[in-house]
């Protein structure tokens, strides 16, 4: 995992925000890319993707795997709602 990946995490992880001044000596602190440092202090996420060598454009795309509709027979997966078979019952 990359330094700045890292340095990302740690301030996840840390509940207190930092200020400015505090943010920018935790940067001076790490051995990451002076780019990488610059998109931080910067707070420029494309430079930073560029710096780390990061994609340009992410896809993701979903295909239904063939035959993947229920059969008749099949019994519901645990959770999942089952409908009232019994609609002939009519409360009064």
């Amino acid at each position: 995992m990359s330094i700045a990946v890292q340095f990302l995490e740690a301030l996840a992880r840390n509940p207190k925000p930092l200020s400015d001044d505090e943010f920018a000596a935790a940067i001076a602190k790490t051995e990451m890319d002076p780019s990488a440092q610059k998109a931080l202090l910067d707070r420029n996420a494309q430079a930073l993707s560029k710096a780390l060598g990061g994609r340009l454009k992410m896809m993701c795309m979903v295909v239904p795997a063939e035959n993947d509709e229920p059969q008749q027979d099949e019994e519901p997966a645990d959770g999942e709602d089952v409908p009232d078979r019994e609609s002939s019952s009519v409360s009064a």
